[in-house]
């Protein structure tokens, strides 16, 4: 069986969001990398279980996605340069898109087979 739309969207979001968060981090401050390659890591991993179908990945995919956006969230709100607030922004957005599509019938019907 073929990965619906959904999930394929899930999977790129959550990838390029990982790489976008690694490079601002590199951008901004070398020293701060911890966290970044922790969520890239992290990122990987959940797109290897969206892709594999791996048994509880869209309860996973969601707690991920719903730290992600926290952490996100309070980096933009935090005080620091324009165009860092405004990509955590963004990437918190993106996040919370992908907790939405996980949980779409397409997405549910693939990733939990009955």
């Amino acid at each position: 069986m073929r990965p619906p739309l959904e999930v394929k969207v899930s999977a790129g979001v959550i990838a390029l969001g990982a790489l976008v968060f690694v490079a601002v981090a590199l951008a901004w401050d070398q020293q701060a990398l911890r966290l970044p390659i922790g969520a890239g890591i992290l990122a990987v991993a959940v797109c290897v279980g969206l892709v594999l179908r791996l048994r509880f990945v869209r309860t996973v995919t969601m707690i991920v996605m719903g730290l992600f956006a926290l952490v996100h969230l309070l980096i933009a709100l935090d005080g620091g340069p324009w165009w860092i607030r405004l990509v955590s922004g963004l990437l918190c957005a993106a996040y919370i898109y992908v907790a939405v599509l996980v949980n779409t019938e397409p997405a549910r019907h693939y990733l939990e087979p009955k």
